[in-house]
């Protein structure tokens, strides 16, 4: 059969089938969005830091001239120039002085030098060319280094060499002279030296002192053959000894002269000069490119700072009109939010309401289960209380019938006090007066009257002690000042819960096991509602005879206290046990327990940041142990009332 109009359900699966390929269109699309986000902010960092950088590159570049740093290294090469040239200066006074200098001029002469300087001036420039990129290059700094030190060492030997020459120079020109003034004697004494001494010792005196005067290889080799020429006299002859030194004195000036020639010439010709000059036109020219290649630079940095700048303003154009969008966005969710928050606000200021008058109901519903439990002890309270009235009664009933014996023996005893502090008294009455006085008390001795009086006294305090107490307990445990924090004995709030259920216990055997514990900080009247609670429930479970409850104190670690409570009663079984602590949840019979007693206990000791645990066995007995902190944390309402009913129970 056809039809011409689809039917409700096809339309209503085409609908839910356009929805749902709706939904996975949509949901594609934000997990395409989702996935390509990251891969968006990395491009779009990346793009910021190859711009950024780029910029960065052109700026350092631009400023790559240290014009600064330049002047220092062309001021420290002048400087070297000038070291350099005051040594020859030096070299060239020390050479040309007509006679040997002295040791302050050779200590200024060594100065002059200024090591110290040229070393300071060197690491100057090698630092400036690092800063500088290396325009300098470290092979010439290195060439210029060694330079600098092989002129140091060629002018310190030139300064010894030229002292020694003098030295030689001044014993040549003694031992010439102390020889021409023999040969003058022996002319007097008609003993003339021979002709061809004569004049070779002139020939090479002459010689000698030339080449002392201006050294040269002509010099040189004159000089050489002159001293070479002179012939020692005969043997004996007196002269002989002082031709040999004169010679000497002539080969080792020749020998320092041109010693001193040579060392001059390496010191004075060293390659300082000359690297200093190739140093300096080198910097020169390598600083004329660099000037030029940052000038470049600098062209390239304006253009790509004015594109950066026409972006800045697009991008800034951009963000505006976001911001624009982002602002009306963000005033209609600020409208929306106003009206979230007040009704928020209405919300919670009802809740609050509500939790107030929870929590009243609660605090309510406490003490209507501690007055419950309170009324089922009422009659044994009663019987607690009629038992020791009954003998303070007894005892001022015996006390009231001896008091017609005592006010006799008052009056008799009062009468003879009269009569002995009466002058016209006579002794017959004294006599009789004492004699029924002594009569009287021999009568109270005799039959322990004054010793009954006082154990009837102490018997009738006794009775009405433990009547204060056990109304001084009740009072406690009936007391609504629950938020009272206090340092608490455990012991005596134990002791105390069983002097309440004393009436309950009469047929049970109650077994005290106290340990020695530190006083805990807690809410008393809070923690005495729980032990009474435990008792009670131990004395309700176990049988009427042979009724065995255990209680038990004791540390739990070192900071915690422990408190037990075990029966031998018929135990709870298993399938019940987990429900214990849930609230109105109870087995006993109807309008024997309200099912809240375990259950504002198990909240009280929460509270407390302790805990309840519960072990039973069906036929064989429970025990319940409360472990509390000595001290709560500071998170726990140790002594507030409880917010909300937790999930806990009684037995």
């Amino acid at each position: 059969m056809f039809r011409l109009w689809p039917s409700p359900a096809s339309t209503e699966a085409a609908a839910s089938a356009a929805r749902s390929a709706d939904a996975s269109a949509r949901r594609a699309v934000a997990l395409g969005a989702q996935i390509g986000r990251p891969f968006r902010y990395l491009a779009v960092a990346t793009l910021a830091v190859v711009v950024v950088g780029g910029w960065l590159y052109l700026y350092f570049q631009a400023r790559s001239v240290d014009l600064g740093a330049a002047n220092e290294v062309l001021g420290a090469l002048r400087e070297l120039k000038e070291i350099d040239q005051r040594w020859n200066d030096r070299l060239i006074g020390a050479r040309l002085a007509p006679q040997a200098m002295s040791d302050a001029e050779l200590a200024a002469t060594r100065a002059a030098a200024n090591l110290p300087a040229v070393g300071r001036l060197q690491a100057q420039l090698a630092q400036r060319s690092f800063d500088m990129g290396g325009l300098l290059g470290a092979p010439g700094l290195a060439a210029l280094r060694a330079a600098f030190d092989a002129k140091a060492g060629a002018v310190d030997a030139f300064l010894d060499a030229n002292r020694a020459y003098r030295a030689s120079l001044a014993r040549f020109v003694r031992t010439g002279d102390a020889l021409a003034a023999e040969a003058s004697e022996r002319a007097a004494t008609r003993t003339p030296l021979p002709a061809a001494l004569e004049r070779a010792l002139e020939r090479a005196t002459a010689a000698t002192l030339a080449y002392a005067a201006q050294p040269g290889a002509a010099v040189a080799a004159a000089a050489e053959r002159a001293i070479a020429q002179l012939a020692l006299p005969e043997a004996g002859d007196p002269l002989r000894e002082s031709v040999a030194e004169f010679a000497d004195a002539a080969r080792r000036t020749f020998a320092d002269r041109r010693t001193e020639s040579m060392l001059f010439g390496d010191a004075l010709l060293a390659s300082t000069g000359p690297r200093l000059e190739s140093l300096t036109k080198a910097f020169e020219t390598e600083f004329g490119n660099a000037i030029v290649e940052a000038e470049r630079y600098r062209l390239y940095l304006l253009v790509y700072s004015g594109l950066l700048l026409v972006l800045a303003a697009y991008l800034g154009w951009r963000l505006a009109r976001s911001y624009a969008v982002i602002n009306r966005i963000n005033q209609l969710l600020r409208e929306a939010n106003e009206g979230l928050e007040r009704r928020v606000a209405e919300r919670t200021r009802e809740l609050s309401d509500a939790l107030a008058q929870l929590k009243e109901q609660e605090v309510l519903l406490i003490q209507s289960e501690k007055m419950s439990s309170l009324g089922q002890m009422v009659a044994g309270v009663a019987h607690e209380v009629n038992t020791p009235l009954a003998y303070v009664k007894a005892s001022l009933d015996t006390v009231s019938g001896r008091m017609p014996l005592l006010a006799e023996l008052a009056a008799g005893a009062e009468r003879l006090l009269e009569l002995l502090r009466s002058d016209a008294s006579s002794e017959a009455d004294l006599s009789a007066q004492f004699a029924r006085v002594s009569a009287l008390v021999e009568q109270a001795n005799r039959h322990g009257r004054l010793e009954e009086l006082r154990t009837l006294v102490t018997d009738g305090l006794h009775g009405i002690g433990q009547i204060a107490e056990l109304v001084t307990n009740l009072r406690n445990f009936a007391r609504l000042d629950r938020s009272k924090v206090a340092e608490f004995d455990l012991n005596e709030g134990v002791q105390s819960a069983l002097n309440i259920a004393r009436n309950q216990l009469k047929q049970k055997t109650v077994r005290t096991m106290f340990g020695a514990l530190p006083k805990v900080s807690c809410s008393p009247s809070q923690i005495n509602q729980v032990f009474l609670n435990l008792i009670t429930n131990a004395a309700q479970a176990t049988p009427a005879e042979g009724g065995v409850i255990t209680l038990r104190t004791a540390l739990h670690g070192d900071r915690q206290v422990m408190v037990e409570v075990s029966d031998n009663g018929h135990g709870i079984p298993q399938d019940v046990l987990p429900r214990i602590f849930d609230p109105f949840f109870t087995t006993k019979e109807v309008g024997k327990g309200t099912g809240l007693g375990l259950s504002i206990s198990y909240k009280i000791i929460e509270d407390h940041g302790g805990r309840i645990e519960v072990d039973s066995k069906p036929g064989v007995g429970t025990r319940f142990r409360v472990i509390l902190p000595k001290v709560p944390a500071a998170g726990d309402a140790a002594a507030s009332v409880p917010d909300r009913l937790p999930a806990t129970a009684a037995r």
